[in-house]
């Protein structure tokens, strides 16, 4: 989930009756909380592939939350001398719990159990969702105002955060319902930023040459097209280069949208994310790569919008 999402999560846990110990400075503390996990992108300025592979990792596992609440709360209890440590260990244990709680639901996983890199992700919301800004935003703020000048902020911070609660909910029931119009078995990640739509794709298995890819929503399902299977002797090539095993690592439904072969034997491979396909433009990919592969096995890589 984008970091404005997380800061507003923060933000109402910070204004919570529980952590009213922690003094006025507990939401911006809620805020900062909830951002921190986030700082395993500085890792990508001095090392692309650890940043690639790790990113979600350790400060977003269950063994990175004890850490960093312990020394956030120790930094923060003796600056503001506020409240009790254990009231400042709480509220820095929340807001980094709630930073899993946002990304979980949304595509491409986290790794809770790191250092396994297996990666959690329930796949209902894109990480980019206006209604948190709604719900976590605008909705406090009103019940906020609508309580009069100085009203207690701690009812409309719970409203927010079970109102997000609520949307989760929605998403689970709407996802269920839009793969029961799957004309067959798919897997469904949500389209970005269109809520209650998916993109849905074959999973092909190793003799399948097609990947088949279905929009979804509660009440419809519309073919979008058929796609090349991750399979053959050029992608092959590609998957057994450090560069091509880095891409796939980060592609959630690659496929093969070109395959070429030139005169002189060098074929070119377009490949594409279906995970990030556009509902206004079908045919359009903003995440793409075009790798041409020699006679003598040497890949080339660049990166590259393309087009069906």
């Amino acid at each position: 989930m984008e970091n404005l999402a997380h800061a507003l999560m923060g933000r109402r846990i910070g204004q919570l009756s529980v952590f009213q110990r922690v003094g006025p400075r507990a939401a911006l503390i809620g805020m900062i909380a909830a951002n921190v996990p986030d700082l395993d992108v500085i890792v990508y300025a001095f090392n692309r592939d650890l940043g690639t592979w790790q990113h979600r990792g350790c400060t977003h596992s269950l063994l990175g939350w004890p850490v960093i609440a312990a020394l956030g709360a120790a930094v923060t209890f003796y600056r503001l001398r506020t409240g009790r440590f254990r009231d400042h260990l709480g509220l820095w244990a929340a807001g980094v719990a709630s930073h899993a709680a946002l990304d979980v639901p949304t595509t491409w996983g986290t790794q809770l159990l790191w250092p396994n890199d297996t990666r959690f992700g329930l796949e209902l919301i894109f990480i980019v969702d206006p209604m948190f800004w709604l719900l976590l935003g605008l909705l406090p703020w009103w019940l906020a105002r609508r309580g009069g000048v100085g009203a207690p902020r701690r009812q409309p911070a719970a409203a927010g955060i079970l109102a997000l609660g609520g949307w989760y909910a929605v998403a689970a029931v709407a996802k269920a319902l839009a793969l029961s119009h799957a004309p067959e078995p798919v897997a469904a990640v949500p389209a970005p930023l269109a809520p209650l739509y998916w993109t849905a794709f074959t999973e092909p298995g190793p003799e399948d040459t097609e990947v088949r890819r279905y929009f979804l929503t509660p009440w419809s399902c519309e073919a979008a097209g058929v796609f090349g299977a991750p399979r053959g002797a050029a992608w092959d090539a590609v998957q057994a280069t450090h560069t091509g095993e880095r891409d796939t690592w980060m592609s959630v439904a690659p496929a093969i949208v070109r395959e070429d072969a030139g005169a002189d034997g060098t074929v070119t491979l377009g490949v594409v994310d279906l995970a990030y396909s556009s509902w206004a433009n079908p045919g359009d990919f903003r995440f793409g790569h075009v790798y041409t592969v020699a006679p003598d096995g040497t890949v080339g890589r660049s990166g590259a919008a393309q087009s069906q």
